[in-house]
């Protein structure tokens, strides 16, 4: 008994060192728990950027458009067709909402009950308690979103759920600081659309963009982190999420996003009224991961009318509303929206998601609605004072097309173009002539903040050359052009500006082993919390690998050889690298998950590190996640489910 109380105590000291190792290990793959706080995971980051710090200025990847590689994946999508416009009963045009006559013609007389719907919250709407009977016409009074409910006099019965811009008072006496008046901001963006999938899927739109509006497209536009929130939060407040107070929705006591410094708050103060819209409104921006708005975040707001709308959505065509395409929805009230208001600054940010978010090639059925909406806001005139911001978050991140080398550069590298009023190009000669150079530079989200924040102060602006380094750089200042992804802020796993060495015989190097067992690793200890739902991942195989390096002649290098710096002496021997950076692309089983890192090689303690935002699952999950859906849907992308 004693001889076994012995070995039993030395199999628990062994089993206490193997534990104390596990925990060790778990903090060289650098755990993102949730136990680590923000400070913690933006040292990380910061840590990840500074390997960069010596690569040098980026130098922007010439990825053609008509690559065989990418077409390869193109096709054409059936247009859609919702029917005769006649069908719909009702139309509502700013704030008035009028029975049609030509359907009163094609049925007969037509009554309806018009209740406005309400916002309760983010989540939330209720209808108004008391609807209004007309046979002719409604004028929108609590709501920009009104529910009509219609029938005629042989029980013929019709239902839609509208939209307009109600007529508030108290924003059209709002008045401007400006002494002059104030250029408008038009923002329209659409999700996972890079630059050349723009041009290949929108043709249309993109010759009238740059030919007849003479936008200017931003060609080093590149991201900043994962998906859409990493890209939309800097661009509308100049911080990363990590940076801002928490919000997301299973942290305890976090706060809503009306915390966040959102730029429209500021364009308010400014006497702009303002208006953001987003569909699709289960997976939006602010209100998937995090706690949504509690107060309503902007003067006009949509997601009101997308969240009405998901009870109906069952009896329309596919991708219509009624008689009409949904994607034209937003369109229309965005124009609606900068039409009602000739007298006041305008700032609005609509993105549409619903086309792209899942398909490379369903945006294209809307390519003729988008010129057209280009060609109305030119003929009305809106455009005359008005800054024209057409963009995407990111570029394709779940399609085949993601698993090509130029579909992973192209998803770092999203649409983004901006048309200016000719006048303002004449006026400020010389902000614009720093955009003009900008175009070819290294640009993020976090100047294109700095830049919306200048169009504020555009009297009193002064040019002025900041250093490469400084991470919001306006583009009405030029950018330098040795500007670097570490200068930009911009991590190694999302830089674009990288030389990626190949490694052609992959599943036979053993750094590229590690570092996929390093990226495996971590995911599994990532969903160790619900391993009784989440099974364990095993490595099944490496498709593809990448090794960033120092370029030699970097390494090399000791000082100029000549007196004009042309030429240099590379005779160095004793710099020394820190750290290799790995690109892996392997596959998981159970479930056959692609997954897609960037793993450091730390060469001083040969140790392997990744973090969690430098994980990306490259091919969709589909049902394979369902059990931790409702649970914690940040786990999605790493779950397979037992069961």
């Amino acid at each position: 008994m004693h001889q076994f109380r012995k070995c039993s105590r030395r199999n628990l000291l062994i089993l206490l060192a193997l534990v104390v190792g596990y925990l060790l290990v778990d903090y060289v793959l650098l755990s993102n728990r949730d136990y680590m706080d923000n400070r913690e995971k933006i040292s990380l980051i910061e840590e990840s950027i500074q390997s960069l710090a010596n690569q040098g200025a980026c130098k922007i990847p010439n990825l053609p458009v008509d690559s065989p590689e990418m077409l390869s994946f193109l096709k054409d999508e059936p247009p859609v067709e919702c029917g005769n416009e006649n069908d719909d009963w009702v139309a509502c045009h700013k704030s008035t909402c009028t029975i049609k006559p030509e359907a009163v013609k094609a049925v007969g007389k037509i009554t309806c009950d018009f209740a406005d719907i309400i916002r309760t919250d983010d989540y939330k709407i209720q209808y108004s308690s008391s609807p209004v009977r007309s046979s002719h016409s409604y004028t929108l009074r609590d709501s920009d979103f009104v529910r009509a409910r219609c029938w005629t006099d042989t029980r013929q019965r019709w239902t839609g759920i509208l939209f307009g811009i109600r007529e508030d008072r108290n924003l059209l006496e709002r008045r401007s600081w400006s002494k002059e008046t104030p250029l408008n901001v038009l923002m329209l963006g659409y999700d996972s659309l890079s630059r050349n999938a723009f041009v290949r899927k929108l043709p249309k739109t993109y010759k009238y963009l740059t030919k007849y509006l003479k936008a200017d497209v931003l060609q080093g536009y590149n991201i900043v982190g994962d998906g859409t929130p990493q890209a939309l939060i800097p661009l509308l407040t100049g911080f990363t999420e990590l940076e801002l107070p928490e919000t997301r929705k299973r942290m305890k006591n976090s706060e809503y996003v009306n915390i966040y410094p959102m730029v429209w708050s500021e364009y308010e103060k400014y006497g702009y009224i303002t208006s953001f819209n987003e569909d699709v409104p289960y997976i939006g921006t602010f209100s998937y991961r995090l706690n949504g708005f509690d107060d309503q975040p902007t003067d006009h707001y949509m997601r009101t009318y997308y969240l009405a709308l998901e009870s109906q959505l069952s009896y329309y065509k596919r991708l219509c509303v009624g008689a009409q395409p949904r994607h034209k929805v937003m369109l229309d009230y965005t124009k609606e929206f900068m039409q009602s208001y000739p007298s006041n600054p305008r700032f609005v940010f609509s993105f549409h998601g619903e086309l792209s978010h899942d398909s490379i090639n369903l945006v294209g059925v809307a390519d003729n609605d988008i010129t057209n909406w280009l060609v109305d806001l030119k003929r009305s005139g809106v455009l005359n004072h008005t800054i024209l911001i057409m963009m995407s978050d990111h570029g394709n991140r779940f399609a085949e097309v993601r698993n090509t080398l130029q579909g992973k550069q192209e998803e770092r590298l999203p649409f983004f173009s901006f048309a200016f009023p000719e006048w303002f190009k004449r006026q400020y000669k010389e902000q614009y002539g720093n955009f003009r150079t900008n175009l070819q530079r290294l640009v993020t989200p976090f100047d294109v903040h700095e830049t919306l924040q200048d169009v504020l102060n555009l009297q009193t602006l002064k040019s002025k050359q900041k250093p490469a380094h400084t991470r919001a750089i306006s583009l009405f200042e030029e950018i330098p052009q040795n500007r670097s992804c570490a200068d930009a802020y911009i991590e190694p796993h999302w830089c674009a500006c990288l030389n990626w060495e190949t490694i052609a015989d992959a599943s036979s190097s053993e750094p590229v082993f590690r570092s996929a067992m390093a990226i495996v690793d971590y995911i599994n200890r990532y969903t160790e919390r619900h391993r009784s739902i989440c099974a364990t991942l095993s490595l099944d195989e490496i498709r593809w690998a990448a090794k960033l390096s120092p370029h030699e002649g970097l390494v090399r290098y000791k000082q100029n050889k000549d007196t004009d710096g042309f030429l240099g002496e590379f005779s160095s021997t004793g710099t020394k690298v820190a750290h290799d950076m790995y690109q892996v692309k392997l596959v998981t089983v159970p479930g056959k998950a692609i997954y897609e890192g960037s793993v450091v090689h730390d060469l001083g303690n040969n140790q392997f590190r990744v973090k969690l935002s430098d994980i990306s699952r490259i091919n969709k999950y589909g049902t394979q996640a369902n059990c931790i859906y409702d649970k914690d849907p940040e786990v999605r992308k790493y779950c397979y489910c037992k069961k």
